[in-house]
C-alpha cells in the first residue's frame, strides 16, 4: 500500500514534552494505509508473535496490535496478580498532546479466573492440572491502531511513546519515537506474513468434553440442590473441551474473525500460552471523561445498527427514561465506569423468520428474564462498591445482540468512580464477572470450585488493555480457545437456575462453542465441520454433530 507518513511534527512534540514530568511518555504518530489490519499484524509479528485486539461484529471503536514488547510480565499460579498489575499500570504517565488514539501505548494481556482467589477465600477442590500463570502482560511502548467500522484501505495509526526523561533532551526523544513508529509501520507493509507449523501434528481436531453430557447433568443437579437449600440463586457451570492444536493460533483467529465477528475479539501470543478469543462481553471500561472522549479498543462501541445516539435508555429501578446525550452530560465530570452483563441465550435461526421467533422466545422467557434481572442487579452492586453514591444506573436493559451461532440478552450498567478509588480498585470490585459466576458471588464461586473438576485458568478471567492515563478496557474470557502445549482447550458454560433442564443446558454450552470449533475446522480443512465427542471416561468415541 502507501508509504508511511509522519503525523506528529517535531514542533508539536517538543511543545508537549517540555511541559511534562520526566516519567511522562509523549506519542509520536505515523500513518500508513493497509489492506487489512490483521494481514498487517501477520507481517509485523516476529517469531514470538504479539497481541491483536479487534472490534468487529458491527461495533464502532478501535482495534490495536502490538509486537516486540519492551517488557513481559508474568505472575506464577500462586502469586499476586492484582498488585503486580497495579504496579505496571502505575509506572509513568501519558501526555497525549494532539494524539486522539485512545491507547497509543500501554499493557495488554490476560488475567486468570484464579485471580478471584486474591479477592475471596475459595476452596481448593478443583484440581490445578495445568501449570498456567495467573497473569501475563506485554508492555508496549508502541502500538498500531485503527478505527472500526473500517474503510478499505484502512489507515493504521502507528504510535510510539518515548519516555521523555530517558533522553538527553526532548528532540532526541522525538527522533527515537519517530524511528520506532516508522519501523513498525514499515514492517506492517513489508514483513513476512507466514507463520510456523501447528503445535500438534494432526490432520483433525475432534473436541472431547472432560465430563460428557451425563456428568454435566450431575453438575447441574448438584447446583439445583444448592439453589433449593438457599446457597445460591444462579451459578454458571462449565466443562472443558479439548482437541489437538492441529492449526496455528494465527490461522485459527483468521478463520474466527470471519466465522464469528465479536466486539471483544483478541489473539494473544504469549510464552507457553496462546488465547484465540471471540468474546462478546465487556467486564469493565474505565475512562476519564474530563479528557476528550472517544470509543475505544476491541469493543467499547455500541452496535452500529442500533442507532444509539437516538435511543432512549431506561433505568429499570426507577422506571425513568433519559436520552443518551443527557446521560453523558450527567457523567462527564469524572472517571466513567461501564460493564455490559450478558445473560440469556438462544441459538440463531436458520431463516430470518426462525430468528425472529427465537428472539421473541428469548425476550419473553420468564426464566431468562429473571436470570438477567438478577445478574444486572449483581453488576450494579459490584460497580456500586467503587462508584459515587447515586451514580450507578442501568442505561440499556435487555437489548438483543446477535452473533453467528447465538443471540444474547445484554444490558449496560454505568457509574462514576468515587474519589479515592483507583482503577485497580474498580477491577477488583467487578472481577470475576457476575454473569459467569452467579449470585451471590462469593458462595457461588465456592460451589463452582466444588462441582467443576479442574481449575478454569483463563476461562472467565479477562483480556485487557491498560493505558497510562487511568484508562482500561477488559473483556470476559468466554468463547475463547486456550492453546496449551499441543492442545486447544475450549471451556463452555451455562447459567443454572432452579428450573434448568440439564440436557438443554448442555446443548447451550455446545451452541456457545460451535463458532470456535468451526473456526478450527476451517483453519485445518478450509470448511466447517462441527464435532464434539464425549470424554474417554464417559462414552468413548461417541460424537454429537
Amino acid at each position: 500500500m502507501g508509504e508511511p507518513r509522519v503525523v506528529t511534527d517535531r514542533e508539536s512534540f517538543l511543545a508537549t514534552a517540555t511541559e511534562v514530568s520526566e516519567d511522562a511518555r509523549v506519542p509520536v504518530e505515523v500513518a500508513v494505509e493497509v489492506e487489512d489490519p490483521f494481514k498487517a499484524y501477520r507481517r509485523a509479528r516476529d517469531g514470538d508473535g504479539g497481541v491483536y485486539l479487534e472490534t468487529s461484529g458491527g461495533r464502532s471503536g478501535w482495534g490495536y496490535f502490538g509486537v516486540d514488547p519492551v517488557e513481559l510480565v508474568e505472575t506464577g499460579p500462586d502469586e499476586g496478580a492484582l498488585a503486580t498489575l497495579e504496579s505496571v499500570i502505575g509506572e509513568g504517565s501519558l501526555a497525549r498532546g494532539d494524539c486522539d488514539v485512545p491507547y497509543p501505548c500501554g499493557a495488554i494481556g490476560w488475567l486468570s479466573y484464579d485471580v478471584a482467589r486474591e479477592i475471596e477465600s475459595l476452596p481448593e477442590s478443583a484440581i490445578r492440572d495445568r501449570d498456567l500463570p495467573r497473569m501475563q502482560l506485554g508492555v508496549y511502548d508502541r502500538l498500531a491502531a485503527w478505527r472500526e467500522p473500517r474503510e478499505r484501505p484502512t489507515t493504521l495509526h502507528v504510535t510510539a511513546c518515548p519516555r521523555v526523561g530517558a533522553f538527553d533532551d526532548a528532540a532526541d526523544a522525538y527522533e527515537h519515537g519517530r524511528e520506532r513508529a516508522l519501523a513498525l509501520a514499515e514492517s506492517a507493509v513489508d514483513g513476512d506474513p507466514t507463520v510456523g507449523s501447528p503445535p500438534a501434528d494432526s490432520e483433525e481436531a475432534t473436541f472431547r468434553s472432560d465430563c460428557g453430557q451425563a456428568a454435566f447433568a450431575d453438575r447441574v443437579r448438584k447446583v439445583k440442590e444448592y439453589i433449593r437449600e438457599g446457597d445460591t440463586f444462579q451459578a454458571n457451570v462449565s466443562h472443558r473441551l479439548t482437541a489437538p492444536a492441529a492449526a496455528h493460533p494465527v490461522t485459527v483467529f483468521d478463520a474466527l474473525r470471519s466465522v464469528n465477528p465479536a466486539p471483544y475479539s483478541a489473539l494473544l501470543e504469549f510464552p507457553g500460552v496462546d488465547l484465540v478469543s471471540a468474546s462478546p462481553e465487556l467486564l469493565l471500561h474505565c475512562e476519564d471523561d474530563r479528557r476528550e472522549s472517544s470509543n475505544i479498543v476491541s469493543g467499547e462501541g455500541r452496535p452500529a445498527s442500533r442507532e444509539d445516539d437516538r435511543r432512549e435508555s431506561s433505568n429499570i429501578v426507577s422506571g425513568e427514561t433519559a436520552s443518551r446525550e443527557d446521560e453523558q452530560n450527567e457523567t462527564a465530570d469524572g472517571t466513567r465506569l461501564e460493564t455490559e452483563p450478558i445473560a440469556g441465550t438462544r441459538p440463531r435461526g436458520e431463516t430470518a423468520a426462525a430468528d425472529e421467533r427465537l428472539e421473541a422466545e428469548l425476550t419473553s422467557d420468564e426464566k431468562e428474564r429473571a436470570e438477567h434481572a438478577m445478574l444486572v442487579d449483581l453488576e450494579r452492586n459490584d460497580l456500586g462498591k467503587v462508584s459515587e453514591y447515586g451514580s450507578v444506573e442501568v442505561s440499556e436493559y435487555r437489548r438483543v445482540d446477535r452473533y453467528s451461532e447465538v443471540m444474547h440478552l445484554v444490558s449496560l450498567v454505568e457509574g462514576r468512580l468515587r474519589a479515592g478509588q483507583t482503577l485497580a480498585d474498580a477491577i477488583e470490585a467487578v472481577f470475576p464477572g457476575g454473569t459467569i459466576t452467579g449470585a451471590p458471588k462469593p458462595r457461588t464461586m465456592a460451589i463452582i470450585d466444588e462441582v467443576e473438576s479442574t481449575r478454569r485458568g483463563p476461562y472467565t478471567g479477562s483480556i485487557g488493555i491498560f493505558g497510562l492515563d487511568d484508562r482500561a478496557t477488559l473483556n470476559i474470557v468466554i468463547r475463547t480457545l486456550v492453546r496449551y502445549g499441543r492442545e486447544y482447550h475450549l471451556r463452555v458454560g451455562a447459567g443454572i437456575v432452579h428450573d434448568s433442564d440439564p440436557q438443554r443446558e448442555y446443548q447451550e454450552t455446545l451452541d456457545k462453542g460451535r463458532a470456535l470449533i468451526n473456526a478450527v475446522d476451517a483453519a485445518i480443512e478450509g470448511g466447517p465441520d462441527f464435532s464434539v465427542g464425549e470424554s474417554d471416561a464417559t462414552t468413548e468415541g461417541e460424537e454429537s454433530r
